[in-house]
């Protein structure tokens, strides 16, 4: 089973992340610095960020990359993948994907970015399918997803949702051709924003 190890960088939500990855790789340890060795203790079920407001968790079989996780004046950024990728221990199987999460300071905002306001932002021609509800304004895009994950299928989704004050901003990658690339990448961040509000809830 092919696996996506990633090194990411946060950039403010606009609602984009860079990501430098190595795509399929055989296994966890060909894709860790020299010496680092598979451990469950490279993966975390949850985070919490700004005191518990938001607290990040996957749907099933997704965990946390601990070394992603990023803090700073402009927000708080975290990234999910397979348990089973990210400790290298066999596990749930679940769809090839790697998940952004990019949470704001609280700016007084009560809803997330529309679809208009989402395909403005990211340009309009490449917007493939817009789609809003239950509190979640998705975007599938055209291209570019490639360009986040080398190797990756240049289609992918991206959404917004509100979390107790907070606009969180949340993409999916995924192979070329693979599921997360066609619907499964809109139900994979539905999935995402509900564990998300779950974990999150008062």
């Amino acid at each position: 089973m092919s696996t996506w190890i990633c090194d990411v960088t946060p950039v403010r939500y606009g609602i984009t992340a860079r990501v430098s990855c190595l795509a399929a790789c055989l296994s966890l340890a060909a894709c860790l610095d020299a010496g680092d060795e598979p451990s469950r203790q490279e993966a975390l079920r949850s985070v919490a960020f700004y005191e518990g407001a938001v607290t990040v968790a996957g749907p099933g079989g997704y965990c946390i990359d601990r070394a992603s996780i990023k803090s700073d004046s402009g927000g708080r950024f975290a990234l999910l993948a397979s348990c089973e990728s990210l400790t290298g221990q066999p596990g749930f199987a679940v769809v090839p994907a790697v998940m952004t999460v990019a949470v704001l300071p609280r700016t007084g905002a009560t809803a997330p970015p529309d679809a208009a306001a989402m395909a403005a932002a990211v340009g309009p021609d490449t917007v493939r399918r817009t789609e809003e509800g239950d509190g979640i304004t998705l975007v599938q895009l055209a291209q570019g997803g490639e360009t986040i994950l080398p190797g990756g299928d240049p289609r992918h989704w991206r959404a917004g949702i509100m979390i107790n004050g907070h606009v969180v901003g949340l993409a999916a990658y995924g192979p070329k051709d693979g599921e997360i690339a066609g619907q499964q990448g809109s139900v994979l961040l539905r999935d995402l924003a509900e564990a998300l509000r779950t974990a999150s809830a008062p």
